[in-house]
């Protein structure tokens, strides 16, 4: 077997072993090395202009759990999930993102990745996409809109919408990465950020996306089958070339 086969082979597999766990076994710690495994994995996720604009709280503390679990999360599934899990990340989206530049540039300054041309204007590129509050956003979003008949423009995203949209992408390597590792997860929204940030002491400048509860699933007897959710077929959500074409996937492409 090709070293490109087995590693599709191995990352279809993970892919699908994913699923939301119902129900974690409670008291069972993961291992310290696992741990620092899927720590290490989630760090090399894609965000723009590389400024890794997200932070992760991993709640092992079993007192913490309980506090966060009865203090903010909403409903009684995410509740016990929230107390019986091994570790709950808690995403973090930095809506001044602006304030990691210089950290950023220095590393890349030392790793010699970057010419020192892209590094010159990456404080005012980076600056000019993102925007600064809803004023900023906005007056760029009309500017750019008035612009774009006659030369293509950048989309000009909220803050917030653009770190939400880089901490998502290191939330699903953290989850197929613990999934790697024959564990199993369930991504949780259902909960009040106001208390949540009270409870883990978070600063105004973040937001939470989402958390993650990491576990083993619970087994005994009175474990209920795990049904999978169905999703849609891969030509209601994939189309050929424009939208509304019809992509046939078992097609060559041409």
């Amino acid at each position: 077997m090709s070293a490109t086969k087995a590693g599709v082979d191995a990352f279809r597999a993970v892919a699908k072993a994913r699923h939301s766990c119902r129900r974690f076994q409670p008291g069972k710690p993961l291992a310290p090395a696992v741990l620092k495994d899927i720590v290490e994995t989630s760090l090399t996720s894609p965000s723009g202009f590389n400024l890794q604009p997200t932070n992760v709280i991993l709640v092992q503390n079993q007192r913490i759990k309980e506090k966060l679990a009865e203090s903010a999360m909403l409903g009684p599934g995410n509740i016990f999930r929230t107390k019986d899990a091994s570790v709950v990340a808690v995403f973090l989206a930095d809506l001044e993102p602006h304030k990691r530049i210089d950290r950023i540039m220095k590393l890349e300054s030392e790793s010699g990745v970057r010419t020192k041309q892209y590094l010159a204007t990456l404080p005012v590129v980076s600056s000019f996409l993102m925007g600064q509050g809803k004023v900023a956003t906005l007056l760029k979003q009309v500017a750019t809109d008035i612009m774009s008949p006659a030369q293509p423009m950048p989309t000009i995203d909220s803050i917030q919408a653009w770190s939400y949209k880089n901490t998502s992408l290191m939330a699903q390597t953290f989850v197929l990465s613990a999934t790697s590792h024959g564990l199993q997860t369930c991504l949780m929204e259902g909960y009040d950020t106001r208390r949540a940030k009270e409870v883990l002491k978070i600063p105004d400048r973040y937001d939470i996306p989402l958390m993650c509860g990491v576990g083993f699933e619970y087994e005994g007897e009175d474990q209920e089958e795990c049904l999978r959710t169905p999703r849609l077929n891969a030509n209601e959500v994939f189309f050929s070339d424009c939208f509304g074409q019809e992509l046939d996937v078992d097609q060559s492409s041409k």
